[in-house]
């Protein structure tokens, strides 16, 4: 088997000071001269800025790369953002990448690569990664942010925060709010759902929570089944002719996986409506060229980060700075092939970032570590543009607090808000 390849990324951002010239005082004769006893002002020495790198486990090269390296573009330019504007006055951050290649067997020689390198935090938005650090990060109180939950974050709270929310009552109150809410929902009869997925935490946390819910309110679901298959699985005929008769189905959440299964749905008859969250919604462009917009059309989609077109803050910040950096064209092209890959994981981030700068700023750069990383952590909380408080606390490992309803939309191949109000989780 070939070693992981360990790849390191120094994002250094320099902030360059300009020492203006001084002229020289002019004489009282009418002539101007240098006066004789004149000196060139002695050099001030820069104050020496204390480095903070965010160690990240990443996949640049396995089956979630085409999401993942835009994900760690967004990490790269809010890291570039707050140097910038000096929001840790008197500490640079920098950015360490370990490509993990969606391969759990290298979580943990990737954390101790890291580690070694001189990681001061570690972020990461691969599903098997907090399912396997949690033990270690909490005996070494080495703060991990990932951008996905786990079973067991809080039993007990340790030292991974998830910049995400509980599957299951993520998916729980989509389900309750489409009962109450889509216009095709079934009349006088439960409407009948299932899910397909791969075999990882994420689509299992999902498939839990609609089965939970549905068998919890017999009266709005039928829950038919749900599948997990593993890599290997390209094609879904049995998968498909199970659920062709639902109402509303939940297809994988992971690169061509997604599109591939709801063409070969919609191409065998299938007429439920699909579903899709965060996750689905990294892998649009994918989404589109496999299975193309005509089979997207109506797909209930639930994000906790918002949308491109949304007219809140961050989502704001987020097109401002792909273009400024990348330029128009690669934010147009990112919009378009990359889904919510940037955008989604841009607001995440820029919570977990902005952690990380508060524990600077309350307690020095020099007396930065994981201890007052936690300690900020476990008090901090941010309100983003739009109104959506989320917060950490002592026992809460979970940021957000609410989501919002969009749906795909194939005459202007887009994804629309479709509730206004922002959906409690349950």
């Amino acid at each position: 088997m070939n070693r992981p390849k360990a790849i390191a990324i120094l994002l250094l951002v320099s902030v360059m000071t300009t020492v203006p010239l001084l002229l020289t005082a002019c004489g009282e004769d009418k002539e101007e001269k240098a006066s004789p006893t004149a000196t060139q002002p002695t050099p001030t020495t820069p104050a020496k800025e204390t480095k903070i790198t965010i160690g990240v486990l990443s996949d640049l090269t396995g089956p979630a790369s085409s999401a993942m390296t835009v994900v760690d573009m967004a990490l790269a330019d809010i890291v570039r953002y707050f140097n910038e504007n000096n929001r840790t006055p008197g500490a640079k951050l920098e950015v360490l990448t370990y490509d993990e290649q969606y391969n759990p067997s290298n979580d943990i020689p990737g954390y101790q690569w890291l580690k070694e390198k001189g990681a001061d935090v570690i972020l990461s938005g691969l599903p098997p990664v907090p399912v396997s650090l949690k033990p270690i990060v909490d005996k070494d109180r080495m703060v991990l942010f990932s951008l996905v939950t786990m079973p067991d974050l809080e039993n007990p709270p340790g030292w991974v925060f998830a910049m995400n929310v509980f599957g299951e009552p993520y998916k729980a109150a989509l389900l309750k709010w489409v009962a109450e809410n889509d216009p095709n929902f079934p009349k006088g009869r439960p409407a009948k759902i299932g899910a397909i997925g791969h075999n990882e935490p994420y689509a299992i946390a999902i498939q839990n929570g609609m089965k939970q819910y549905a068998q919890a309110h017999p009266d709005q679901y039928q829950w038919v089944d749900g599948f997990l298959i593993d890599w290997t699985t390209v094609t879904f005929g049995p998968y498909v002719e199970a659920l062709k008769d639902c109402d509303y189905v939940f297809p994988p959440t992971t690169g061509f996986f997604i599109g591939a299964f709801m063409k070969e749905y919609r191409n065998a008859g299938g007429k439920a409506t699909f579903f899709g969250d965060d996750a689905t919604l990294a892998y649009l462009g994918s989404m589109v060229e496999v299975a193309g917009w005509k089979n997207l059309d109506g797909t209930i989609i639930s994000l906790l980060n918002g949308w491109w077109n949304d007219d809140f803050e961050l989502p704001k910040l987020g097109n401002q700075l792909l273009a400024q950096y990348h330029g128009q064209a690669t934010l147009e092209k990112t919009r378009a092939e990359s889904g919510i890959s940037y955008l989604g994981s841009f607001m995440q981030q820029y919570g977990a970032v902005s952690v990380i700068a508060e524990a600077i700023n309350r307690v020095g750069p020099e007396n930065f570590n994981s201890q007052a990383l936690y300690d900020t952590a476990t008090s901090f909380k941010m309100t983003y543009g739009g109104g959506v408080e989320w917060n950490f606390t002592e026992t809460k490992r979970t940021a957000w607090n609410a989501f919002g309803i969009y749906h795909a939309r194939a005459d202007i191949q887009d994804i629309i808000r479709w509730d206004p109000e922002w959906v409690p989780l349950q």
